[in-house]
């Protein structure tokens, strides 16, 4: 998603890594959540989250403006969630495995670990595997947009 124009740009080359490289399920319902989620991030546009996170981060050390970009991502995986939700008639079986295996495989640990060999929670920008499946979850079982405050578990 580009902010600045406020259109998002999909390389479809990524879908292939997702699951050759990153090992999620392939399915349709990746690319959804995958869309979705980058929906998201327009939203957080539209509602001046971006703009405040940004404007915060400047202010701050680069640890503690990386815990910002992690919960502006998991707010987009919430978001993700609940599109999800409000779409459910339209989902088949296995397409939330689909969303929270492409969630898991781009959780930075795993990344970190496949291309570094170890860890550094410090460096974290978009969240752990398990956050990004947990927010999503959130936002699809409970459907309720105000569930969205991921940065009140912050600890700046």
């Amino acid at each position: 998603y580009c902010p600045a124009d406020q259109k998002l740009y999909m390389d479809l080359v990524f879908f292939n890594e997702l699951h050759n490289r990153f090992g999620a399920k392939k399915g349709d319902f990746a690319m959804a959540y995958v869309t979705a989620h980058e929906i998201g991030h327009h939203v957080q546009t539209l509602m001046g989250t971006s703009q405040k996170v940004r404007q915060a981060q400047q202010r701050m050390s680069k640890v503690d403006a990386n815990k910002l970009s992690v919960a502006l991502e998991l707010q987009a995986d919430f978001y993700a969630g609940l599109w999800a939700y409000y779409n459910k008639e339209y989902l088949e079986e296995g397409d939330i495995e689909e969303a929270l295996s492409a969630a898991n495989a781009v959780g930075d640990d795993t990344l970190q670990r496949k291309v570094q060999g170890s860890v550094n929670p410090d460096s974290f920008t978009h969240g752990t595997s398990q956050q990004r499946k947990d927010w999503f979850l959130r936002g699809y079982r409970t459907g309720d947009m105000s569930q969205h405050d991921t940065f009140s578990e912050l600890k700046i």
